[in-house]
């Protein structure tokens, strides 16, 4: 290979030294495949022009995964790469317009260079590059948290002095329900009077929304955009549908689709949705564990932008979410890692059971209430899995995300705040789905539960460290949110039906009561109808909040009045969510989407009915209990 290089390229993205084998032309590509049409078509024109090869697909394979990936910019700016060493060495480029006079004069002086210089397509070459680098990629995904910082990995479910201390409440707590003993009654009425209490406060101080000076267009900085698939064939198209609509700019815009390699029905259903479009797939080959997190961990490597967010298959964000986060970043100190938009169900409503209400109302509570009053005292906010963006060199200081913990959201957001790191909502939302039947709910719903239960007992392995890195209020939030709610639906459905069978006269418990006897059964009472009116005063006060087509959806007495039997499933899952902490601990059921029928398809932004020849078509939400990730 000559000394001289063509012009007008960039860096090169690998040595010639590196033990690469030669680059061989695939078969004819597949249908549907990027590069494919129009995307292709400049490049071969200009490989037609030099009269050099065009590649559309470059096969390679992959270096060991002790050799080092190259920095993230280069995954996104390369737009040249050396394949193969020595005298079979072969440059493969994609040239801009303005250098293929010069490269064509090179030519022309050198004739013995074209056989060792071939065109393709940028998205080709970003392809081939992250493929040659994927196992230590992938390594590194799976070693992210690890490696760093060990101690709170979540690969470790629990530790000595934990099992000890788990062992003797769980004994206790057996023998508290056999004995059907006071504790039940007292434990109930404790979690709650809190919960009550906690939630009609916040229901009184929930602060109002907040939308930020927009920022100017040419101030906005590059966002990467991350989204993980996993068996998601069916709804790919109406996922990069609605990326299309987000109001960014596009050349500030990288948006990754982040898929399975072992995944074909989503790689060719991804192929066929972004050819033409800047989206660009990331392929992540198989390894241990198989969660969304360690997927994430992979894209993270392959994006430069100083800010980044991840939306979810079935994700439809409000066309400006981007521009609002921008702004509350703008707005707010450096000391703000992450905002988090608002998360809001969206099924039609003739597709609107009674379970999909009652997580209706839940999100409402959750999205609309606790996590602005706690962003507002600047407390620990748990975040969502999906529309949270991210400061990069946050997420860079902690790790990226923990791939050995079900939830990642929530420890993430463990993990920033006690590096000094802050969180903050924003007043916009992403509609999303509900588990339509009660099977993929519960095998959900076991999975946040578990998660949720990792992360505490993570973080809490060295109480007096965790506990020396934030703030007593902090901390004390950290506890009621995570620890607080755990211990409450452990709790709810055990006490609630010994409650129901003593007042039903179907149990001797307390059938003798004292004094002390009708002042516990009288707090739990209280405790009781105090958590219930306080979820329903927050219920109602969050109702005015949230896109316009939710406020339009009046709630429904009854779906009120029975929220109590909604956390009884809870409570339920629970008990299964601590069943597979100790037997599978990094299960990651898969969530599954194209089920419902989606009220978006229907109604446009402010809630009023839309022309059915403008609607995208539906995408839906599920869940079945599988091991792999969403």
């Amino acid at each position: 290979m000559s000394d001289r290089e063509p012009p007008g390229f960039a860096s090169s993205t690998s040595s010639p030294a590196e033990p690469v084998a030669p680059a061989a032309p695939s078969p004819p590509p597949e249908r549907g495949r990027p590069g494919d049409g129009d995307e292709e078509c400049p490049w071969r024109q200009r490989a037609d022009r030099l009269g050099v090869a065009f590649l559309d697909r470059i096969v390679e394979d992959p270096l060991p995964d002790d050799v080092a990936p190259p920095a993230p910019e280069v995954f996104r700016r390369a737009d040249r790469l050396m394949l193969g060493t020595g005298e079979a060495s072969i440059l493969v480029a994609a040239p801009a317009e303005a250098a293929i006079a010069p490269i064509a004069t090179l030519l022309a002086d050198h004739p013995d260079l074209a056989r060792r210089f071939a065109l393709a397509t940028p998205r080709e070459i970003h392809r081939t590059l992250v493929a040659r680098h994927a196992p230590a990629l992938v390594r590194r995904a799976v070693h992210a948290v690890l490696d760093r910082d060990p101690l709170h990995s979540a690969a470790r479910t629990v530790s000595s002095g934990q099992v000890v201390v788990f062992s003797i409440l769980v004994v206790a707590w057996v023998v508290a329900v056999a004995d059907l003993s006071r504790a039940l009654l007292i434990a109930w009425t404790v979690f709650f009077l809190v919960i009550g209490f906690l939630r009609a406060h916040i229901a009184e101080t929930v602060p109002a929304e907040v939308v930020h000076p927009p920022v100017d267009d040419a101030d906005l900085p590059r966002i990467a955009v991350l989204v993980p698939l996993h068996r998601e064939a069916e709804v790919v198209a109406d996922l990069v549908a609605h990326l299309g609509r987000l109001d960014y700019p596009a050349d500030r815009l990288d948006l990754r689709l982040v898929v399975e390699a072992d995944d074909a029905a989503t790689r060719a259903a991804a192929a066929d949705a972004t050819a033409g479009t800047a989206i660009e797939i990331l392929v992540v080959p198989p390894a241990a564990p198989r969660t969304k997190p360690k997927a994430l961990n992979f894209a993270f490597q392959c994006v430069d932008a100083p800010f980044l967010t991840v939306f979810d298959a079935e994700d439809r964000p409000d066309p400006d979410q981007l521009r609002r986060a921008v702004a509350a970043f703008a707005a707010a100190g450096p000391d703000l890692a992450v905002v988090q938009a608002a998360l809001e169900i969206d099924h039609a409503d003739d597709d609107r059971p009674w379970l999909v209400r009652q997580f209706e109302l839940e999100y409402a509570m959750l999205f609309h209430g606790l996590l602005p009053w706690l962003a507002r005292r600047d407390l620990f906010l748990p975040l969502g899995g999906t529309s949270n963006l991210f400061r990069r060199a946050a997420l860079a200081e902690v790790g990226g995300w923990d791939p050995h913990n079900v939830t990642e959201d929530a420890d993430v957001a463990v993990r920033l705040m006690r590096r000094g790191w802050r969180a903050d909502v924003i007043a916009s939302s992403t509609l999303e789905e509900a588990p339509l039947d009660l099977a993929r709910w519960h095998a959900q719903r076991v999975r946040w539960l578990k998660g949720w239960m990792q992360t505490w007992l993570a973080h809490m392995r060295r109480p007096w460290r965790f506990h020396r890195e934030v703030t007593p209020l902090r901390a004390a939030s950290f506890h009621v949110v995570l620890a607080g709610q755990l211990a409450s639906v452990f709790v709810f459905a055990p006490s609630l039906l010994i409650f129901v069978a003593q007042a039903a006269g179907l149990l001797p418990f307390l059938a003798d009561r004292d004094f002390v006897g009708d002042v516990i059964l009288a707090a739990s009472i209280l405790g009781f109808s105090t958590g219930v009116a306080g979820s329903l005063v927050l219920a109602r006060r969050v109702a005015d909040r949230g896109t316009p087509a939710r406020r339009r959806r009046p709630m429904r007495l009854f779906d009120l009045l029975t929220m109590p039997a909604y956390w009884c499933l809870i409570s339920f899952a629970a008990y299964r969510a601590f069943y597979e902490l100790v037997s599978a601990p990094h299960r990651w059921n898969k969530t599954t989407h194209g089920l419902a029928e989606r009220a978006s398809d229907t109604t446009g932004d402010d809630g009023t009915p839309r022309d059915p020849a403008s609607c995208a078509s539906p995408t839906g939400e599920a869940m079945d209990g599988h091991p792999e990730r969403a």
